[in-house]
């Protein structure tokens, strides 16, 4: 069973996918069963999208939420450790940023869908608040509602790692 449409969406559109699932999760198998699950999902009902599916705000929204559905799987005891930590200062710092990013991939999977998409596409792929309403499919002022709750909650639970 082979459609070059698929193949040619899976090429396109493969390496979006799998980035924005690493930079939800932080973990490069996760994110590479993240980027399985998304593609199959559409393969599954491949025959029912028509020409007017607008693949990269799909995408995206898919992703998100399969991403934040396999963390909530893995649990928060057991969410990823990062891939690359940034920090090569002291010894600890490296084991400060990994507990931050299992933090907040548990912060992130206690959101509202509405506020994981907005905050994801706005501080995690760096969008703009005009391409994360038409990706959402919402208006400009509902981004941002989205993105401050978000924030706030996401604030509220990483406070003991915020200072």
């Amino acid at each position: 069973m082979s459609d070059t449409r698929f193949e040619n969406l899976v090429n396109e559109h493969g390496r979006q996918v799998l980035n924005t699932a690493l930079r939800v999760l932080g973990d490069a198998n996760l994110a590479h069963d993240v980027h399985q699950e998304v593609f199959l999902a559409i393969w599954r009902r491949w025959p029912s999208y028509n020409g007017s599916t607008n693949w990269p705000a799909y995408l995206y929204r898919t992703t998100v939420r399969k991403a934040l559905e396999a963390a909530r799987r893995r649990g928060r005891d057991r969410a990823a450790a990062p891939e690359r930590i940034e920090s090569a200062g002291r010894p600890d710092d490296a084991m400060r940023a990994a507990e931050l990013q299992k933090e907040l991939v548990a912060a992130l999977a206690k959101l509202s869908q509405h506020q994981a998409d907005a905050f994801v596409l706005s501080r995690l792929e760096g969008l703009g608040t005009d391409e994360i309403a038409q990706i959402l499919g919402c208006s400009r002022q509902t981004v941002r509602v989205h993105v401050h709750r978000a924030l706030r909650k996401l604030s509220r639970e990483l406070r003991t790692h915020l200072g």
